[in-house]
């Protein structure tokens, strides 16, 4: 019989072409490999569908993207179909609430597609595509799915934001329709919001930034109020961030620097403001890190190390404490910690 409260921690491996699945301890943290699946394809970002029994990945090194049936007692993945869109380096992905619909960024041939969803999660029909611009590496949408938000890496350097029609599934430019970064070399990479929903803060690839932006949930558009560096003040060799997220309790705020192979620790202040606490090092070139539901583990995977490593958060200063390495495979791309029915 299946714990509905059961754990678990997908990696995706680029350069096996292939998805794990780890069973999660609550009581330690440790992993425990379970399955490991056929991506069907140079497999990159995960989004897991909200019935939990499919997980769509986008194959990062190619043009296509794979629907993919899991069976939520083993993790086991089994091939529902690929579309090839024929645009190079889908970077993320995501549905709406409802799963009527796959929305996907491009970094290579730039622009989203989005693409309309069977009952069993089949990808179908190509419903629009909208060309914005190379380097589109995020896809995130908010308040009820009326909203979405693309950041763009250098050289296209903006954030689109979007009204989207969850019947129709078009997406709309909103007004404004572009948000300008702090600077030329900031690269707006990968978006999250804090819980209350109020804060959305963005993960600059070329700046080794975080911008911290107030949300309009009315009219569904940002504004800047903070950038800050995600590097030590003494630290001159450069390198690139990846990742942001949130922790659950809205307390603090985690992003990934790739270069520096480190993730660095914010204090997020009642009105949003970040003010670091300090950077604990990560396996080599750090893309992909996650939470889990609880806050209690954060798990970071190494690009170029083939390595996992798991962290304990504590629950009272935010700190990250390490606890195992895991070797994983090639190029792991994407780390996804989530419960399984």
């Amino acid at each position: 019989m299946n714990n509905p409260d059961r754990c678990v921690v997908f990696v995706s491996l680029t350069g096996d072409e292939q998805i794990q699945c780890y069973s999660l301890d609550p009581d330690s943290g440790a992993l425990n490999l379970q399955s490991t699946s056929n991506a069907h394809g140079p497999s990159g970002a995960l989004y897991l569908h909200p019935s939990k029994n499919v997980m769509f990945t986008a194959h990062v090194e190619s043009t296509t993207l794979a629907s993919l049936s899991l069976d939520p007692g083993s993790g086991k993945l089994t091939l529902i179909n690929t579309v090839d869109t024929g645009i190079g380096i889908p970077a993320h992905l995501t549905t709406d609430r409802e799963a009527r619909f796959l929305l996907t960024a491009y970094y290579g041939g730039g622009g989203i597609t989005v693409h309309r969803l069977g009952e069993d999660g089949a990808i179908q029909d190509l419903v629009q595509y909208i060309d914005t611009g190379e380097k589109a590496h995020a896809i995130l949408s908010v308040v009820e799915d009326r909203f979405v938000f693309v950041p763009h890496v250098c050289p296209t350097n903006k954030t689109c934001q979007f009204r989207f029609d969850t019947e129709s599934g078009q997406l709309t430019p909103n007004d404004p329709a572009e948000l300008p970064p702090p600077d030329d070399k900031t690269g707006p990479r990968h978006i999250c919001f804090r819980p209350q929903g109020d804060v959305a803060y963005i993960v600059n690839e070329q700046g080794n930034t975080v911008t911290a932006h107030r949300f309009d949930a009315e009219s569904g558009t940002l504004e800047i109020f903070q950038n800050i560096s995600t590097l030590p003040p003494d630290y001159t060799e450069g390198g690139n961030t990846a990742h942001v997220e949130v922790h659950p309790n809205g307390k603090w705020a985690y992003a990934s620097n790739r270069g520096h192979d480190s993730i660095v620790g914010f204090h997020i202040d009642t009105d949003g403001t970040l003010s670091p606490f300090g950077h604990v090092s990560v396996p080599a070139s750090p893309r992909s890190f996650n939470i889990d539901p609880t806050g209690t583990y954060l798990y970071c995977a190494g690009e170029a190390a083939g390595t996992m490593t798991s962290y304990r958060v504590d629950q009272t200063t935010g700190e990250l404490h390490p606890m195992e390495n895991y070797t994983v495979g090639e190029k792991p791309f994407w780390v996804m910690v989530t419960t399984l029915g």
